[in-house]
């Protein structure tokens, strides 16, 4: 047995029904990873320059271990006589360990495969790399992880293009037609275009399964890890680092490494909106919230693990954006690790150092200790799925060529307002079951390939429901579809919303800038606005409507509609389903809400999803009463973890619902200290009133006697 595994007996059935022990090994903390930096209080390296001493070394390791964490990374950048001390005494310690071995695949942002990936030539030169590069580690005890790729990987527009003779022919292979070398030539042809932003982009996970294979064949036993862009990958490269919509995780797949640790910053740094909302980024949850469930999604369906890199309070990492305010945040780092593992991770790893804060180190050693109280339950016990999922539509990305990452904001909306939503993306689109989802929630398209729609369209007459701000009447080659639109009732809706371009970077010890931003672009303080005044399922509504989306009624039921007469709540049935319709960008209306501080507008949005859910009958299985208070529980058949988030209000108070979990809740402890925790029981659900201040977390364990 491994020194940081334990092993785990679960009961378990044999072919003929007669009951068995499976043993499995996990290990017997939380994964949290960090660098060997300076420690800003406690016993340990406080930076002095020079050598350190084997005394201080171990002082800083016992400091490191007592804030929670249970792994370090190598290289340690130390002389090597200081990190072989390090290593032996994190082995003595029973600490993981994470190494970074480099980019491996021999190709980047800037430049196309050299060899191309298509040619035996490649797979000799990931082979040479791989071997000089895995050397080291032969000699690395608790070897956890290895990072083996690039980091961050994305297509910086067509410069990364493959277009020699071997890309050439693969493609002539697959596609049955010439490569096209010009891009401007095929802009108008969506079927061409399609193909060769779908190749170019296939070319990364091309060559990624390459080294996956020649990885295990040369050590089998660590976890290959690779690290996610922060919104390139999701839906967010257009007009930024990518210049094109090009790439997303979930269309690279993931059976070429085993972890893949996801990456973005948005309380420490900025988190990549567009526009307006990138100066103002509230919830500032929101985009974290966006790209975690395409995470989950991806990490799901290749059964992979998910880790995430906590952002600290050090220079090291993002000096230019310190400040009096943010070193006040002590709570950040707990916060977003807590957020993180309630999201699903099952890796923690630090970038960049340990906070030079004591306030920050300490708040984040308080949440660290507390996860580790858990042990290694959470590794075998995933999120649980949600009963509603947001669809991502990346042929409408590729196709349109318009960012899809704002709508981190319509995703957030409706979690606030249902409770818990994971991401479909659309290639996982593959029947009428849609993965076994009650719900689906289509917000800002109007383009899915027709296969797609009628799968949908086929959903909801089984009996699902979808809900969505417009109607998607464009297949992939661009042309008029009508699937949806007669499941909705109506025709000729649009998904027009506020154009909005660059991010604001708010430097501090710099004037703040935009980056990425065209010359030239829209004025967004000119939009179109309208007016609601109604009761729609027993929600009275006095909204303003940014972006409304006029639409002809055939079929539906009019529910409300606005004071210029557009229809504003839509409903319709087909078969033994049904349909919701709002007729306005919600992603623009909730955010002018925030723009104008107007919390009761907010308030009657959650309010008016929370009664378009309701009124379908789908219930979710955790719900928070306090949209500012995060809920979400990780469970399996014999026990549950609830995480309680208090993100961005001083209203502490919050009731939390929890419904159909695998087993009947029967007691309810907290892991601060072990005490019961009273809860009501009513019907098929529980009730916990709870107090959780501004940037505090609370663990509670659920479980069945």
């Amino acid at each position: 047995m491994k020194p940081w595994t334990v092993l785990w007996l679960v009961m378990s059935c044999a072919a003929g029904g007669a009951a068995g022990v499976e043993s499995v090994e996990v290990p017997a903390f939380f994964p949290a990873v960090t660098q060997f930096s300076p420690v800003p209080s406690g016993s340990g390296w406080k930076g002095e320059e020079g050598p350190v001493s084997e005394e201080i070394l171990r002082a800083t390791i016992d400091n490191i271990l007592e804030h929670g964490f249970t792994g370090l990374e190598l290289p340690t950048h130390r002389p090597p006589e200081e990190e072989a001390v390090l290593l032996e005494y994190a082995r003595s310690k029973g600490m993981i360990i994470s190494y970074h071995a480099g980019a491996l695949e021999g190709f980047g942002r800037t430049e196309p495969p050299n060899p191309c990936v298509y040619t035996s030539e490649y797979a000799e030169a990931v082979r040479a790399r791989v071997s000089a590069a895995l050397e080291s580690l032969k000699a690395v005890p608790n070897l956890y992880n290895v990072f083996t790729y690039q980091d961050e990987p994305f297509h910086w527009g067509p410069q990364s293009f493959g277009f020699g003779e071997a890309a050439r022919v693969e493609f002539q292979k697959r596609y049955g037609y010439e490569l096209p070398v010009d891009l401007n030539a095929i802009s108008g042809n969506p079927q061409q275009w399609l193909d060769v932003i779908n190749f170019q982009s296939a070319q990364f996970p091309d060559g990624w399964h390459q080294v996956y294979g020649i990885l295990k064949e040369t050590n089998p036993a660590f976890k290959v890890t690779m690290t996610h862009d922060s919104h390139n990958t999701f839906g967010g490269g257009c007009t930024s680092h990518s210049e094109l919509a090009i790439d997303d995780v979930f269309y690279w797949g993931g059976d070429f490494a085993d972890l893949f640790v996801f990456d973005i910053y948005p309380y420490m740094m900025f988190d990549f909106r567009f526009g307006r909302p990138s100066q103002l980024p509230m919830p500032r949850i929101s985009q974290t919230h966006y790209a975690f469930a395409q995470m989950r999604a991806l990490t799901r369906a290749f059964k992979k693990d998910l880790g995430f890199w906590v952002g600290t309070y050090n220079p090291a990492w993002f000096g230019a954006f310190l400040c009096p305010e943010l070193a006040a945040m002590h709570w950040s780092e707990r916060e977003m690790s807590m957020t993180a593992v309630a999201q699903g991770a099952n890796y923690l790893l630090t970038g960049y150092k340990i906070p030079v804060n004591a306030g920050h180190w300490e708040s984040l050693g308080a949440g660290l200790r507390l996860l580790q109280k858990t042990g290694g339950r959470l590794l075998n016990m995933p999120k649980v799925q949600a009963r509603a999922c947001m669809l991502f539509p990346r042929t409408q990305y590729i196709q349109l060529q318009r960012e899809y990452f704002n709508v981190g904001l319509s995703f957030e909306l409706f979690l606030r307002a249902f409770g818990e939503l994971d991401i479909l993306h659309e290639d996982q689109v593959v029947d009428e079951t849609l993965e076994g989802y009650e719900l689906l929630v289509l917000f800002d398209l109007d383009l899915l390939p027709a296969a797609v729609m009628a799968r949908i369209a086929g959903f909801v007459r089984n009996g699902g429901t979808v809900i969505a701000d417009c109607v998607p009447r464009l297949n992939e080659a661009k042309e008029p579809a009508a699937v949806l639109e007669e499941v909705f009732g109506v025709s000729g809706m649009n998904a027009n919303r506020i154009a909005r371009y660059g991010h604001w970077v708010p430097y501090k010890t710099q004037p703040p800038a935009w980056a990425n931003r065209p010359q030239n672009t829209p004025d967004e303080t000119v939009f179109t606005v309208d007016k609601v005044n109604a009761a729609v399922l027993d929600v009275a509504l006095d909204l303003q409507l940014v972006s409304p989306r006029p639409c002809t009624v055939t079929t539906a039921e009019l529910l409300a509609q606005s004071a210029d007469g557009v229809p504003v709540v839509l409903r319709g049935r087909a078969g033994k389903g049904q349909v919701f319709l709002l007729g306005f960008s919600l992603q623009d209306t909730y955010f002018q809400a925030y723009e104008d501080n107007n919390d009761a507008a907010r308030a009657q949005l959650v309010g008016l999803l929370r009664a378009i859910t309701e009124s379908a009958g789908v219930q979710p299985h955790v719900r928070s009463s306090n949209p500012d208070i995060e809920v979400s529980v990780r469970a399996n058949d014999r026990e549950a973890i609830l995480f309680v988030i208090n993100h961005e209000t001083v209203a502490s108070d919050v009731t939390v619902e929890l419904r159909e979990l695998p087993f009947e809740i029967k007691s309810v402890l907290n892991f601060e200290d072990g005490r019961p925790v009273s809860f009501i029981g009513e019907e098929e659900r529980i009730r916990l009133d709870l107090s959780v201040p501004l940037g505090e977390v609370r663990l509670l364990h659920l479980l069945p006697g």
